[in-house]
């Protein structure tokens, strides 16, 4: 049996590369969540022989679990899961958690702790390769606690005095009320959100029957400049209204590169604001150098704008 620093250095890309595979997977689906980039870290050799020689393993480079390792930050407890799922589901190796905070909470309730999610992830038993990468999955407060302690405290060369280790809980008991607190406010925003997002992705769907390109460019502004008149009720009402004004792709067909109606979505969200809302859709109006397009609107519908 070889012994393992000179096992991790002879297989020191092979190793990178199957900790790569796991990192660029989980990327490529998740990357709008990790809030540090994730890295691949093959493990030092030195450490290696030393946790040998604490561990006495019989096969080291099957049983160390982490020659290799890939770490995935994210904002809140609320954004773990898909990427959870993603490590647990995926069918490219095989993959076991080896450490659920969620579980030890369950088992430990007033016990506050060292919390992240640790996965062994091995190639599928065809590769022939029995090699394991170590994937922590954690949220940034999680990550913070956890350098801060790692640092100070599993590095430290003295007991580590009893008044740390009490302030460290009390940091993750207060790392917890934040987490839940962050992911109630999150959801809150996104519920507000909810009605605006759905109608600007109906303005955009309803813009391809113009042509197939989206210009969502000026919807956001839009949006905000209304935000009070967008609610449950406007999917179905910009739906309808579009049905029963049909003509008004006519109008916008008939004005290219004329301001406002180059912007096929935003043009068709304006002709909705204006027939709902009428002369106050005048006072809120975030273009100034479109007002004698949004005048056009207003005369296509029939309304005086005041």
């Amino acid at each position: 049996m070889m012994e393992i620093g000179a096992y991790i250095e002879q297989n020191r890309e092979a190793l990178a590369a199957w900790g790569e595979e796991i990192r660029r997977a989980v990327c490529h689906q998740h990357s709008a969540l990790l809030k540090v980039p994730a890295a691949v870290r093959v493990k030092d050799p030195e450490s290696a022989r030393k946790k040998q020689f604490k561990k006495a393993y019989d096969d080291p480079s099957s049983q160390m679990t982490d020659l290799v390792g890939v770490r995935f930050v994210v904002l809140t407890s609320d954004d773990l899961a898909p990427i959870r799922a993603h490590l647990e589901q995926a069918s490219g190796w095989q993959c076991v958690q080896a450490r659920d905070p969620d579980e030890e909470i369950e088992a430990a309730p007033d016990t506050f702790g060292y919390q992240s999610h640790h996965y062994e992830v091995r190639p599928p038993t065809s590769a022939g390769a029995t090699w394991c990468c170590e994937v922590q999955v954690r949220t940034l407060l999680q990550h913070t606690i956890a350098e801060l302690s790692h640092d100070a405290m599993y590095k430290a060369t003295q007991a580590v005095p009893s008044q740390a280790l009490r302030l460290v809980a009390r940091s993750i008991a207060l790392m917890e009320t934040t987490d839940e607190l962050l992911c109630r406010a999150i959801q809150s925003v996104r519920e507000a959100e909810a009605p605006a997002l759905a109608v600007r992705r109906v303005a955009c769907d309803l813009a391809r029957s113009i042509d197939q390109k989206d210009d969502g460019d000026l919807l956001e502004d839009l949006l905000a400049a209304y935000a009070e008149s967008i609610d449950s009720t406007s999917v179905a009402d910009l739906r309808a209204f579009a049905g029963e004004h049909s003509y008004i792709y006519d109008k916008i067909r008939s004005r290219p590169g004329e301001g406002l109606f180059q912007f096929h979505s935003a043009s068709i969200l304006t002709y909705w604001l204006v027939q709902r809302l009428q002369r106050k859709a005048v006072r809120a109006w975030p273009f100034p150098g479109s007002k004698a397009e949004l005048m056009k609107v207003f005369s296509d519908l029939g309304i005086s704008p005041g």
